[in-house]
C-alpha cells in the first residue's frame, strides 16, 4: 500500500515535555513491559519529541518500556508494509491509513487503547473518520485545516484591497499580478499532496471524491471544471509556477511563498505559519482567508486532514502497555506541546480549549468546523490515493484533457473498490 506523503518543515521550538504521572501498573502485569511504537516523522523536531515523551513515561512508569522508531513520510508506507507482511507487527503506529489493516482484524478497537476518560475528550467530528463497518479502529492523532495564504506586500504593489472570493477574482488578480513579475499563484499538483490541492478545489465548485461510500464523483462536471479551470490557469493565462503538475507542495509552492515570490496559494496549514514562515522568513507579509469559490452563492469549504494512531493486536500481555503509553501523551500538556512544536491542530475538545484563542491557530479552527475531509474509512483509498499522487498533474499538463484525466483516475477507482470489497 502506497501513502501520501507529508513533510511539514516546521522549524519553531515548543514547550518542554511535562504532566503528572499516569496509570499505575496494572495489577498482574509483567515486570518490564516493553511495546514498540512506529511514528511518522513531521519535522526536525518530532524524534527529540518523542524520545522526551518516551524517557519521562518510563521514569513515571518504571515497568513499561518503549522501543521509539521515527520514520520518514517517504518510507513509512514501505516500512509498514514490510512489518506487516512478515507478522512483525508494531504495537503502536503512527500513520495516516488505518481502515485496511482494519478490515484484515489487525487492529484493537479504539476504546480500548485509551483509558474511557481520554476517549471521551476526542472531538467527534474527528472520531468519526476512524469508523469502519460502525466501529472506530484508531485514535485521531492531529489535524489541519487548508487555507488560502496571499502576500500582502504583492497585493499592495498590484493594487489589490482584498483576497478573492471568487475564481473570476482570482484570475483577474492573477493577470495583474502576472504584470509585475510575480508568480500569481502557486499550483502544486505533484505527488507529494496533489490529493489535497485537488480536494480544495474540488470543493469550491460543490464537487469532492464520492457521492457515499464506494459510489466515487471524481469524473463528475463539477470536477472536469474545476480542473479545466486549474489548466486555463496553467497554460492559456501561464499565472503559475512552471510545470505546475511536478511542483511539490513542501519543498516548491511553500518554499517559492516564503522567498516572496508566489503572491496567491491554497493548501496551506497552520505548520505553514508556525514553521516555514515565522521561523524562517518573518519578512513575508501575508495574510490567511478562507478558499475562493467559482461562484459567490457557493459555500466556501475547505479540506481537512487527520493523522491517526491505532494499535495492532500483538499481545494481550501488550494492551495495558499501550494504553498506559497513549494516556501519557494524549495529557493536556504533552499533547499540546506536540501541535505547538509541528503546527498542527487539536482532535480534542481540551487541546481545542487550549489553543482556540491563539492567533496562529484561531483562523483554522474556525475553518475546520466546516471542513471535509478524505474518505478515508473507503477500504479502497489507500490505492485510490496512490493513482491520485501519480495521475492528478497530467491535468494541467499541455496536451492533456482534463476530462480524459479525471474519467482514468475514475475507472481505477471503481475498480480499487471492487478489489477491496
Amino acid at each position: 500500500m502506497r501513502r501520501k506523503r507529508r513533510v511539514i518543515a516546521a522549524l519553531i521550538a515548543g514547550t518542554a515535555v511535562a504532566g503528572p504521572a499516569v496509570l499505575a501498573t496494572p495489577v498482574g502485569a509483567a515486570t518490564t513491559q516493553t511495546i514498540t511504537f512506529v511514528a511518522a516523522q513531521y519535522s526536525g523536531l518530532t524524534q527529540p519529541y518523542w524520545q522526551g515523551l518516551v524517557k519521562s513515561f518510563e521514569a513515571k512508569n518504571p515497568d513499561y518500556k518503549v522501543n521509539l522508531e521515527v520514520v520518514s513520510w517517504n518510507d513509512i508506507g514501505q516500512k509498514v508494509d514490510t512489518l506487516v507482511a512478515n507478522k512483525q507487527y508494531p504495537d503502536i503506529l503512527n500513520d495516516d491509513n488505518f481502515s485496511g489493516y482494519a478490515s484484515e482484524g489487525l487492529l484493537y478497537k479504539a476504546q480500548q487503547i485509551v483509558s474511557p476518560a481520554v476517549y471521551k475528550d476526542f472531538l467527534p467530528s474527528f472520531e468519526k473518520q476512524n469508523v469502519v463497518n460502525g466501529v472506530p479502529y484508531a485514535l485521531p492523532f492531529i489535524a489541519s485545516a487548508r487555507a488560502f495564504f496571499y502576500n500582502k506586500t504583492i497585493f499592495a504593489k498590484v493594487g489589490i484591497k482584498a483576497p478573492p472570493r471568487t475564481w473570476a477574482q482570482l484570475l483577474s488578480d492573477a493577470q495583474a499580478i502576472k504584470k509585475k513579475g510575480f508568480i500569481a499563484y502557486g499550483l502544486p499538483l505533484g505527488s507529494e499532496d496533489a490529493e489535497g490541492e485537488w480536494t480544495i478545489w474540488m470543493l469550491s465548485n460543490g464537487g469532492g471524491w464520492e457521492s457515499s461510500p464506494g459510489h466515487w464523483t471524481i469524473n463528475s462536471p463539477q470536477n472536469i471544471q474545476a480542473m479545466s479551470f486549474l489548466n486555463n490557469l496553467a497554460n492559456k493565462y501561464q499565472v503559475t509556477e512552471a510545470n505546475p503538475g511536478d511542483t511539490d507542495r513542501t519543498s516548491g509552492v511553500w518554499t517559492l511563498f516564503t522567498e516572496g515570490k508566489i503572491a496567491m496559494m491554497d493548501n496551506g496549514s497552520p505548520g505553514t505559519l508556525v514553521g516555514m514562515i515565522d521561523s524562517t522568513k518573518p519578512e513575508v507579509d501575508y495574510g490567511v482567508a478562507a478558499e475562493p469559490t467559482r461562484l459567490a452563492s457557493q459555500k466556501q469549504q475547505t479540506l481537512a486532514v487527520q493523522d491517526n494512531l491505532m494499535a495492532f493486536k500483538t499481545s494481550p500481555a501488550h494492551l495495558a502497555a499501550d494504553q498506559a503509553f497513549l494516556d501519557y501523551f494524549y495529557q493536556p500538556n504533552n499533547y499540546k506541546t506536540f501541535l505547538l512544536r509541528e503546527g498542527f491542530l487539536p482532535t480534542t475538545v481540551s487541546g481545542e480549549q487550549a489553543l482556540g484563542s491563539n492567533p496562529e491557530y484561531g483562523p483554522f479552527m474556525k475553518l475546520l468546523a466546516g471542513a471535509s475531509f478524505y474518505p478515508e474509512t473507503d477500504p479502497g483509498w489507500t490505492a485510490v490515493l496512490a493513482d491520485a499522487q501519480s495521475g492528478l498533474g497530467l491535468g494541467v499538463e499541455p496536451g492533456h484533457s482534463p476530462s480524459s484525466v479525471l474519467g482514468q483516475l475514475q475507472q481505477q477507482a471503481v475498480l480499487a473498490t471492487r478489489r477491496a470489497s
